[in-house]
């Protein structure tokens, strides 16, 4: 059986219904000008949906939702490859994942791409039996649910609007929210991919969702206060610190020269031991040890001294096989006048 017609003289409710009230197993392709899209069926249930069939809608949802890692990103990519027909989602979704959140993330994708689809009035329509979806992962949702879902969605979307009026608008963390920000795991994903400089058209196509639940998400985030709408450019703690540092003359704090060296404390000697000294210069043609256990030619073994990483002291290895470095205009003391707590070969000489 094939069914085609063009869209301004059936809607997609109407055809999906028909499909639904037949029981029918196969592939409705929609086209409108450069787009192509798909709605799979399951003995007349929705069993996937992408509004552009050229993208891995369903495995761009996984990823943007943060459940797969790169190694496990990497070999679906090379099972997709390796074997034709496979889609993206359904080679994540058999890498392990909990079967809850898979189920969710394709639910998700049939409601999404079913929405966007209501509102195409124009192009054409092509029911074909038995064809295969790539992402086939055994769950379907029923007709009826997806178009109320959908005509839900239509009604509230004009209250989303006026909330966040373009998908152009930049948005940036809240500096200070009012009280204690509690989000759910969806909206801290989300959150995560606010900068400052990303618009919400943007923000909608890394989380992998469709625009309907992004949009409705930051709705919620907005009127909490944890987001607020602003211009690109820097945010609202970069431009404070810019005026503070013009108003005392300084350079711009938040510029790559002010990047500081990342800061060490001094570490405070072990109890019994001298502080460590301070790096010598040495004298050409040292040799250097710079390791535990290494022996330069005819060299020691001794642990290096705390801070310098060499040995300093006189041992007991036969000269000239030694290869101690020794300070330029320091010498070493005589063996036998270690100070108290001096570490030498690995042990602690209390005795003057």
């Amino acid at each position: 059986m094939r069914l085609e017609g063009t869209l301004d003289a059936f809607n997609l409710s109407d055809i999906l219904q028909l499909l639904s009230s037949t029981n029918k197993t196969g592939v409705l392709h929609l086209r409108c000008g450069d787009g192509h899209a798909t709605v799979h069926l399951r003995e007349g249930a929705v069993s996937g949906a992408r509004s552009d069939a050229g993208r891995q809608a369903l495995g761009r949802r996984m990823i943007g939702a943060g459940l797969v890692d790169d190694e496990a990103l990497a070999a679906a990519i090379e099972q997709v490859v390796d074997e034709p027909g496979m889609g993206l989602g359904r080679a994540l979704a058999g890498g392990g994942l909990q079967q809850a959140l898979v189920v969710q993330a394709a639910t998700e994708q049939v409601t999404d791409a079913v929405f966007e689809l209501l509102s195409w009035h124009n192009g054409e329509f092509t029911f074909v039996m038995d064809e295969l979806d790539p992402d086939d992962l055994g769950m379907s949702v029923p007709v009826e649910e997806v178009l109320a879902e959908g005509r839900r969605r239509l009604e509230s979307w004009a209250e989303l609007a006026a909330v966040l009026p373009s998908s152009a608008s930049v948005l940036s963390l809240s500096p200070c929210p009012d009280g204690d920000p509690a989000v759910t795991r969806e909206q801290w994903v989300l959150l995560s991919l606010v900068d400052g400089v990303r618009t919400v058209s943007e923000l909608v196509a890394l989380s992998g969702r469709g625009e309907y639940l992004v949009v409705s998400l930051l709705a919620v985030l907005l009127e909490r206060g944890l987001l607020v709408v602003g211009e690109p450019g820097a945010s609202t703690a970069v431009r404070r610190q810019r005026l503070l540092a013009a108003l005392e003359g300084r350079p711009d704090p938040t510029g790559p020269h002010a990047l500081a060296p990342a800061f060490t404390p001094a570490l405070a000697p072990a109890r019994g031991l001298d502080p460590a000294p301070a790096a010598p210069r040495w004298r050409e043609g040292a040799v250097n040890v710079n390791t535990v256990g290494t022996r330069a030619p005819g060299g020691c073994r001794h642990p290096p001294v705390p801070g310098v990483g060499t040995c300093l002291l006189r041992c007991s290895s036969p000269l000239p096989s030694h290869a101690h470095q020794v300070p330029a205009g320091r010498h070493p003391r005589r063996q036998g006048q270690r100070r108290k707590g001096q570490v030498h070969g690995g042990r602690t000489d209390d005795l003057v």
